[in-house]
């Protein structure tokens, strides 16, 4: 079997490499490697996604532990807190409605918290590192998405 000796990385129209495995796994370690959308082996020749496409339905995932329970987030940013509720939760990440007048600025995306989620329902709360994603404005408040750094504890 031939052992790979080099990588190709590819995101928005720009090809990276030849790549070396211990590069790779220096940019898996330090979570670089999330910067790129595809990347290719010099045995595989096929491209991949670097991130896996999620197995899951994300959204009925929601739809079954938002049914059975009230969620919350909260984190501190800037020695600010914020306080919000969890409008998605699924394998590969969190979305958290803050109020209406809420503004971030300074709060960039690969930003990593730490949110602390509780269940209210049960009383019971996990505190999780998460990176943030992105940001929407809407009519009932500010949505913010996060995705999980690691994996989280049960909630």
């Amino acid at each position: 079997m031939k052992t790979v000796t080099q990588y190709y990385l590819f995101k928005s129209g720009l090809l990276v490499g030849p790549v070396t495995p211990e590069k790779i796994e220096a940019l898996r370690a330090s979570g670089e490697i999330n910067k790129y959308s595809w990347i290719m082996d010099d045995v595989n020749q096929a491209w991949q996604p670097v991130i896996a496409m999620p197995s899951e339905n994300p959204f009925q995932k929601t739809k079954e532990v938002l049914q059975a329970r009230d969620l919350s987030g909260s984190f501190v940013f800037s020695k600010k807190p914020y306080l919000g509720m969890v409008k998605g939760i699924h394998s590969f990440g969190v979305e958290l409605l803050l109020e209406v007048k809420t503004r971030l600025a300074g709060l960039n995306p690969e930003t990593v918290l730490q949110l602390n989620l509780v269940d209210e329902t049960n009383a019971h709360w996990v505190n999780t590192k998460v990176v943030f994603q992105s940001a929407e404005e809407r009519i009932d408040g500010l949505l913010l998405r996060f995705g999980w750094q690691g994996v989280p504890a049960a909630i």
